[in-house]
């Protein structure tokens, strides 16, 4: 019998960081499913290649979370400036889209600009999150960028309707920018400081893995390997697959939270009803291990039909240390509602989109290839999911527990988020202990 003063679900990033807050102050168990940290921040080795699950960067902004993070890659830390780009139309504009119009056809671009300036006198431009995006779009960006560029890559990207799609998520992930910008934007010089992302962190050696490496080190809560299959709130039990049970006194669970719903053997029906209407997309990712390829772009997106692939970028422009010399490591990314994707034939489509935008010139470029599988990628934003959450996270607080972190708080966040929550968790434990 192995007893605890806290459960961690996830060896992610926020449940590492709510280790590392609670160590040498409580005892603690961090459950990890995988032989290694991270969760999705994590980077798989294929030959000589080394390859993300995607693209995973660091925006930096809070100083106690910058400070844990810095200090754990102890220098193993490069600051990199945004050189990210939207191909539509056969060109190639600077991202974001709507305040860089410059790479437009004269037609689009017209549209485009007389379209935001009429959605921009006609008033009011904030929302309450609850306007679907489709609607939201239109009224703030105007019908020439949401036709260009806003719905088809988010149809593409979320595999949900954009007509029930809510906009909750939306700020700080869509930039909005003034009307003298996108006029500058169209006409002038670019926009290069729109968005949470235009400066991010990347590890120099290790892929964005080596963060969760750095992170696990001095965690003596952490094991590996352990997969939690059932929990119970009330009586303060887990059962662990090849384990057995643990007995503890408080819960952190950083796990999707429509399966740790399912897992939690006390979850009133209510509370089961309410998980069962989440709904996520799933994300498959091709990742590439090609030669000759010149160009100094981060991240690409592609809004066309004729591309299967919302996004591609280039890793090795994060860190020449992830490809051999002379060879570059793409990561390309296809969105399905779920469903199973034929990966041979995406293959095929993925190397004629490339080639059609300019990013190879030849297939047999490809030296490597390996493709990762996210099952939940993003969650969705609706009216259910509004509706969903307060009746989980209700009962949860009934039980003392806390779902925290992207999938465990069931949001659109980024790395150091996950971070910060995961600090904030262990923080608040202890203050109420």
């Amino acid at each position: 019998m192995l007893k605890t003063d806290v459960l961690i679900i996830g060896g992610g990033l926020a449940g590492l960081a709510a280790g590392s807050a609670l160590e040498g102050k409580k005892d603690y168990l961090a459950a990890e499913r995988e032989h290694r940290p991270g969760g999705l921040a994590a980077t798989l080795t294929k030959g000589r290649f080394r390859f993300d699950y995607s693209g995973h960067l660091l925006h930096l902004r809070w100083p106690k979370t910058s400070k844990l993070i810095l200090a754990a890659l102890r220098g193993n830390c490069a600051r990199l400036r945004r050189d990210a780009r939207v191909y539509v139309h056969k060109s190639w504009t600077p991202y974001p889209f709507q305040a860089n119009l410059s790479g437009m056809p004269d037609k689009v671009k017209a549209e485009c600009v007389s379209g935001f300036l009429k959605a921009y006198k006609a008033g009011v431009r904030t929302g309450d999150g609850t306007e679907t995006f489709s609607r939201w779009t239109r009224r703030v960006l105007g019908g020439g960028i949401s036709r260009h560029f806003m719905l088809p890559y988010n149809a593409k990207l979320w595999q949900y309707p954009l007509e029930r799609l809510t906009t909750e998520w939306c700020a700080p992930f869509v930039p909005v920018p003034k009307p003298e910008e996108v006029i500058e934007g169209a006409y002038g010089r670019r926009s290069e400081g729109l968005g949470y992302n235009t400066v991010f962190h990347y590890p120099k050696r290790g892929g964005i893995g080596a963060l969760p490496n750095a992170l696990a080190r001095g965690l003596g809560g952490l094991r590996l390997g352990l997969e939690v299959e059932s929990v119970n709130l009330k009586k303060g039990v887990a059962n662990i697959r090849h384990f057995g049970p643990v007995y503890f006194r408080r819960l952190i669970n950083t796990s999707p939270l429509d399966e740790f719903i399912e897992r939690a053997e006390d979850a009133p029906a209510e509370v089961r009803r309410a998980a069962a209407r989440l709904r996520h997309n799933t994300v498959y990712v091709l990742n590439l291990g090609v030669r000759g390829v010149k160009s100094d772009m981060h991240w690409g997106y592609f809004p066309g039909a004729e591309f299967p692939f919302y996004r591609a970028g280039i890793a090795t422009n994060f860190s020449r240390a992830l490809a051999p010399r002379g060879c570059a490591s793409f990561y390309i990314e296809i969105a399905t509602a779920g469903t199973p994707l034929d990966l041979a034939s995406a293959e095929t489509a993925i190397l004629k989109g490339l080639k059609a935008c300019g990013l190879l010139k030849s297939s047999s470029q490809v030296v490597e290839k390996l493709w990762l599988k996210i099952p939940c990628a993003y969650v969705i934003y609706n009216r259910e999911r509004a509706g969903a959450l307060p009746v989980i996270f209700d009962w949860l607080k009934t039980r003392k527990a806390q779902s925290i972190g992207r999938y465990g708080a069931w949001k659109y966040s980024f790395m150091e988020e996950s971070v910060k929550e995961g600090l904030e968790a262990a923080e608040k434990l202890l203050k109420r202990w």
